[in-house]
């Protein structure tokens, strides 16, 4: 399933609004790969970054919020990894607001 496809799964479906700026954020290419917990994780730290460094970067803070809660939801659908994958988060989520 590409990333694409995952996402158009979330329940409850994020507001139109966002849908869009995550989908900027991603990129068309990356929207065309697997799902990757890793790829969400990597955009949402990005975009975490770049929105507290904006004081008028409310929507990218909430695409941030959205984006990392995603690789998250990802992670937990390969349930070994899981464990693993939020211990990395937490650090690479420490260093990217630092």
């Amino acid at each position: 399933m590409t990333l694409s496809e995952w996402l158009a799964t979330r329940k409850p479906p994020p507001p139109a609004a966002l849908v869009e700026r995550l989908r900027d954020i991603i990129g068309a290419e990356a929207l065309e790969t697997q799902a990757s917990a890793s790829v969400l994780l990597e955009k949402g730290i990005a975009t975490l970054r770049s929105a507290l460094s904006d004081r008028d970067g409310a929507l990218d803070l909430l695409a941030a919020d959205a984006l990392i809660t995603y690789s998250m939801e990802a992670a937990a659908e390969g349930c070994a990894t899981m464990d693993e994958t939020a211990a990395d988060a937490i650090q690479r989520i420490a260093r990217g607001a630092a």
